[in-house]
């Protein structure tokens, strides 16, 4: 079993990018995800001098890395931001997210890559009644008036999406898909270079000095100055140590694990997955799983920990969970057991803008395959200028919180609350067989 993304069998990261470093730049971008490259490309389009800086390969953290689902998604509700900034703003902060599925859904199509992707549809199973309830009054009151469709589905006809008696109905989202993240990646570091924006891999940024206008980038090449200074990071901060300390500050790290089954064939995949939707569930473990883009294994991710755990103690809780929703794949091998790393924000919404002179947008709450290529864009049109840099986020606060260095020290804590709530709300215990 390799604990290397199944992703990456197709499209590997590039070792070969960007072997120097300029010494200058008008724009330096800190991170070669989603994010970061879309930023990169909309700069470059415009003219401007940019170089993106990553760590490591290109890519390499969660957007080659994550289940290749594309939708939208918040953790924060319209009553809980309603009550926080008014109905109005509310809606124009989660209306976001259904215009961020239309941009990037837009921009795969312009890209030189196939990503394949594939308008699937979504379905949200409950995992328990009680979670139906919620799901139906969601899909019945705050979706239509967000523009989303989205049709609630007794747990009778759930089997026109999955063949399982786990769940107990839910929701089907018929304007989601699913897409191959790795080669989304390739075709926007294609599309960034060939617009002149120059990408440099393995060359990891110790520490950043100055204002904006006047930045000094140190990293493991020497050191950059640039006018503009971009974090695009998201759950990849470098912690309290790391050069953007006060952003750790702000985001929550979680990983999240997935793996691979090996090939099972289209027929048995179908049984499974009849539309070959993408699925979703409300249960602690929140598991995403789907087909793979050709139809042929399953790729199952989740939270088998909200703390980091080696890739073969978390591949023996992820097959726990998906026996949990297939018990009749008792029978089957995993191929590939990985892991990435997402940002969760203190009040559930992502965070685009400007702090301490540094451009920034991330936190996606686990819903960054749409939003980090949107905010990207939208990020450029801010340091352009432009009027296309206006979100509806805009006017949330984001500030660094208290007692809090970026080491989610409280995640145990909260991974005990949401497993009890699970069982208050009358959701099965996952039985575990390994």
């Amino acid at each position: 079993m390799k604990t290397t993304p199944f992703w990456h069998e197709a499209a590997p990261p590039r070792e070969d990018v960007g072997t120097a470093c300029p010494e200058r730049a008008e724009i330096a971008v800190i991170g070669s995800g989603f994010t970061g490259l879309s930023c990169a490309l909309a700069l470059a389009e415009a003219g401007r001098d940019v170089v993106v800086i990553d760590k490591g390969p290109p890519g390499a953290g969660a957007s080659t890395r994550n289940g290749g689902m594309i939708g939208w998604g918040h953790r924060a509700s319209m009553a809980t931001m309603a009550k926080r900034y008014g109905e109005e703003r509310a809606k124009l902060m989660l209306t976001e997210a259904r215009v961020s599925l239309e941009f990037t859904t837009e921009l795969i199509q312009t890209l030189p890559v196939d990503a394949l992707h594939r308008k699937t549809g979504r379905f949200l199973g409950a995992g328990s009644p009680r979670h139906f309830e919620r799901l139906a009054a969601w899909a019945q009151n705050e979706a239509p008036s967000l523009d989303m469709e989205a049709a609630v589905v007794p747990r009778a006809e759930q089997g026109t999406y999955i063949s399982t008696d786990l769940y107990h109905g839910g929701v089907y989202l018929p304007q989601h898909g699913g897409l191959h993240p790795a080669l989304f990646h390739k075709g926007l570091l294609e599309a960034a270079e060939a617009k002149g924006a120059k990408v440099v891999g393995h060359c990891a940024v110790d520490r950043v000095e100055g204002s904006d206008q006047d930045w000094t980038i140190r990293h493991a090449q020497g050191t950059t100055t640039a006018k503009h200074l971009v974090y695009a990071g998201n759950g990849y901060t470098g912690g309290s140590g790391g050069p953007f300390n006060k952003m750790a500050r702000r985001l929550i790290p979680i990983p999240s694990y997935i793996i691979a089954t090996e090939p099972l064939g289209e027929n048995r995949v179908r049984s499974l997955f009849p539309q070959r939707s993408m699925i979703v569930e409300t249960r602690a473990q929140h598991s995403y799983f789907r087909p793979d883009p050709w139809g042929e294994r399953i790729l199952y991710g989740g939270r088998s920990s909200l703390n980091v755990i080696d890739e073969h103690l978390s591949a023996q809780r992820m097959r726990d969970i998906m026996l949990s929703v297939f018990p009749d794949l008792g029978d089957v091998a995993l191929t590939h057991s990985w892991r990435g790393f997402i940002a969760f924000t203190f009040d559930g919404s992502p965070h685009v803008g400007q702090a301490e002179g540094i451009w920034y947008a991330c936190g996606y709450n686990g819903s960054g395959v749409a939003m980090a290529p949107y905010l990207g864009w939208r990020l450029a049109q801010k340091i352009l200028g432009t009027d296309q840099g206006g979100t509806g986020f805009d006017p949330l606060p984001f500030k660094p919180q208290k007692l809090y260095g970026g080491n989610p020290w409280f995640l145990r804590v909260v991974e005990m609350w949401m497993k009890a709530k699970d069982r208050i709300e009358g959701v099965q215990a996952v039985r575990r067989r390994s």
